[in-house]
């Protein structure tokens, strides 16, 4: 299991190992961490096949004919989950976007949405935005505990549901960040369970 976020880059217009954007991105968050694809189409399968894993996506709004738009390729990861973090550049203004397209992204939960200029600080802030959210997130937490367990522990089932499938804790884990429906069930069973323990005469962080 890997607890590290995967940074994906999904642009035509970056050059690997020479683009500050890049470069910045492997300085903070390793490079082995940061995956660029040119492509979108390549992009979206990259995403679609890792949805195990924390991802935060850096999409840019415009391809090459033939390719998928920015957009499409958002619709495409909203469809399957909602727990990939995307943040939409374009080097065009905002208010140039078509208004649809706007309302979808903003009712579909992109992280940013941010015009390209030469200087891409803006962007590694908003990634870091993003790295921290994801880390206080409930796959999250459950992921560095599972990891402080041991094999045993993390191979044996802990979960039947009612036509009698058995999920490990790493299984629960990806049934969560796929958003299947026994990952949404067991997301909702852990929310509400911690606020029954955080209601529980819980005075200090620390009990």
């Amino acid at each position: 299991m890997d607890s590290l976020t995967k940074i994906v880059v999904i642009h035509d217009g970056l050059i690997p190992k020479v683009d500050p954007l890049i470069v910045e991105l492997q300085n903070k968050f390793g490079e082995a961490q940061v995956v660029h694809h040119e492509n979108s189409n390549q992009g979206l399968e990259y995403v679609l096949d890792n949805l195990n894993q924390k991802i935060i996506v850096v999409l840019d709004m415009n391809f090459s004919k033939g390719e998928l738009s920015g957009v499409q390729v958002f619709k495409s990861i909203r469809e399957k989950t909602a727990l990939v973090y995307v943040i939409l550049i374009s080097a065009d203004e905002v208010l140039k976007m078509k208004n649809d397209d706007l309302v979808f992204l903003i009712n579909h939960d992109a992280f940013a949405l941010e015009s390209v200029t030469a200087d891409y600080t803006k962007i590694i802030s908003l990634v870091e935005c993003a790295a921290h959210k994801l880390d206080a997130r409930i796959d999250s937490v459950l992921e560095h505990w599972i990891l402080q367990q041991s094999q045993e522990k993390r191979e044996k089932p802990y979960l039947t549901t009612k036509d009698g499938k058995k999920y490990t804790l790493e299984e629960i884990l990806v049934s969560i960040r796929e958003q299947t429906e026994v990952g949404k069930q067991m997301e909702r069973s852990i929310l509400n369970l911690a606020i029954n323990l955080l209601t529980r005469q819980k005075t200090t962080l620390d009990d």
